[in-house]
């Protein structure tokens, strides 16, 4: 069987109940998720700590709209997990406050962390990398060994990584990491980074290119300033503009630039106002940036319930802000991220292999494709494609191809409905539907950056991406997470698991590190410069 995703079992519409965290001990409690005054709450209460009210979504309706095009994954098994022992179930799961949560999801994305070092001292980063005491640096057959698990699960293999940390460019065998990666055929691999060791070394940057890196996911929280030195204790800006200047300086030496993607953390009251720019700034170098993904803050350590209920932007945030801001898009423009699981479970039943499918919660992620013509008129792309029609209808064609026994017909049948769901005359000027699924076709295919550099119009990846926090954690949403973190002793822990409520992460890092100072004295020309680098220019 080639299934890749079945019905969602999570329960739809509201008020509904689930599972979550008590943000002062970490029990877990029952919670409920109800509509008032236009927004949805989690509330919940401990025995000990009380009653907490957090905004999970702040628009009903579209968190309504959202569960229409929620699918669930067909779980996922890890045979290469050092803690099972031989002949144990392989089934992805953790534990929390003694109760074991199973995990639905495949692995859409890896976090592998290289390290917790970093060359910056961020007030808002959760990995808090320079405050810890000690320094978690898998060695680099440890790192091999994570990147083979995530190739060996089942029933679908990962097929993204994303380096990450710490500050992933800080490791010593960076750049073989990537080439082994590579090697391994993952077909996507990225990078999140501050972006320090791109902008000032060039032929760094173009060795990572070389070993196999295909994106930069480049922490980006404002066009200003004052808001770097908020955020990041320091002037980033200049930083941010070198990265872009030496991806183009890679084009124009024929080399084919890492795509980048701006990740901005979206605090309200920082940058929230920004976030109409930073769109506009996208489309205006997407020579090589090909994607925003905001990312609301989460809030870890110790908040109060005043400081959470201020601070809280969700998702539909995000559209309001977009809409106000641009003119680009409205809310029916969005679409959560398993809206396109019907193209993976009828791509695996078609080729008879399965294939990575975002059957991520539908509460987790939004996105929307977004055009740009010669004359700087933007079309999201949901204004010419009926996206729900074809979503629910190509699901229901994928049913029928699992046991076909013309196959190719359905080729067939796929063109015919995407066709007939493509309304030529609302599409940007001068595109047509032969030239749009030639365009569709580069993006999908290896040679995307090449073709679709033939093509006048720009192409526009928006989303938005809310981890989650111990006041709005659901358990719900941790079974369903596609973002996943592979660990030294090779076991994967959802994203959300790993970074906020038991916090994985802590017990990881503390399982394979070593003290600071323990470190510095056996790596004296690392920590000599990390200390200079964590040394700020009075100018910046």
């Amino acid at each position: 069987m080639t299934i890749t995703s079945k019905d969602y079992s999570a329960g739809t519409g509201l008020p509904k109940k689930t599972r979550s965290l008590c943000p002062e001990c970490g029990k877990l409690l029952d919670a409920d998720i109800v509509a008032r005054d236009n927004k949805v709450y989690m509330e919940k209460e401990c025995p000990v700590h009380g009653k907490f009210s957090d905004v999970y979504w702040s628009d009903v309706d579209y968190y309504l709209k959202a569960e229409k095009f929620a699918h669930d994954g067909v779980g996922l098994h890890n045979p290469r997990d050092t803690t099972i022992p031989p002949g144990g179930d392989d089934a992805v799961h953790i534990v929390i406050d003694g109760n074991r949560i199973d995990m639905l999801s495949c692995t859409a994305i890896a976090n592998v962390d290289l390290t917790n070092r970093c060359n910056m001292n961020c007030p808002i980063c959760f990995a808090n990398a320079n405050h810890q005491g000690y320094v978690y640096e898998p060695t680099f057959e440890q790192v091999k060994a994570m990147l083979e698990t995530l190739r060996a699960e089942e029933p679908i293999k990962c097929t993204a990584v994303q380096f990450a940390g710490g500050e992933p460019t800080v490791y010593d065998r960076f750049i073989d990491a990537i080439a082994y990666a590579k090697s391994l055929k993952f077909a996507q691999i990225q990078v999140a980074t501050n972006g320090i060791k791109f902008a000032k070394d060039y032929e760094f940057l173009k060795a990572a290119k070389m070993a196999g890196m295909n994106t930069i996911y480049l922490q980006f929280d404002s066009l200003r300033e004052d808001v770097y030195i908020r955020s990041r204790a320091r002037k980033m800006l200049d930083i941010k503009m070198k990265v872009i200047e030496n991806c183009r300086r890679l084009n124009k030496e024929g080399l084919h630039s890492p795509s980048i993607v701006l990740v901005p953390v979206v605090v309200t009251g920082m940058n929230d106002d920004e976030i109409g720019d930073i769109v506009k700034f996208a489309f205006e170098n997407s020579d090589v940036i090909r994607g925003v993904n905001f990312q609301p803050v989460a809030f870890t350590g110790r908040v109060t319930q005043e400081e959470v209920s201020k601070g809280r932007f969700t998702l539909p945030d995000l559209i309001r802000c977009v809409e106000e801001q641009t003119g680009y898009a409205n809310k029916d423009d969005w679409y959560p991220v398993p809206v396109v699981a019907p193209i993976s479970k009828f791509a695996s039943s078609f080729l008879g292999e399965t294939k990575v499918t975002f059957t991520t919660h539908p509460h987790c992620g939004i996105a929307t494709y977004l055009f740009q013509d010669e004359k700087g008129n933007v079309v999201p792309f949901p204004r010419f494609v009926d996206v729900a029609r074809f979503s629910k209808e190509l699901d229901a064609m994928a049913d029928k191809v699992e046991n076909a026994k013309f196959k190719k017909l359905y080729a067939l049948k796929l063109l015919k409905l995407l066709n007939s769901c493509t309304d030529e005359s609302k599409m940007p000027e001068g595109l047509t539907k032969s030239k749009f699924v030639k365009m569709i076709s580069a993006v999908m295919g290896d040679k995307s950056k090449e073709t679709l550099a033939a093509f006048s119009w720009k192409m526009m990846l928006i989303c938005g991406m809310h981890f989650q926090d111990s006041y709005n954690y659901d358990v719900e949403r941790v079974r369903r997470c596609g973002v996943h973190y592979v660990t030294p002793d090779c076991r994967v822990i959802p994203f959300c698991a790993y970074n906020s409520g038991p916090e994985f992460r802590k017990q990881v890092e503390e399982q394979f590190s070593v003290p600071l100072e323990e470190w510095k004295k056996t790596h004296q020309e690392q920590a000599k410069e990390l200390a200079e680098a964590l040394i700020v220019p009075k100018d910046e």
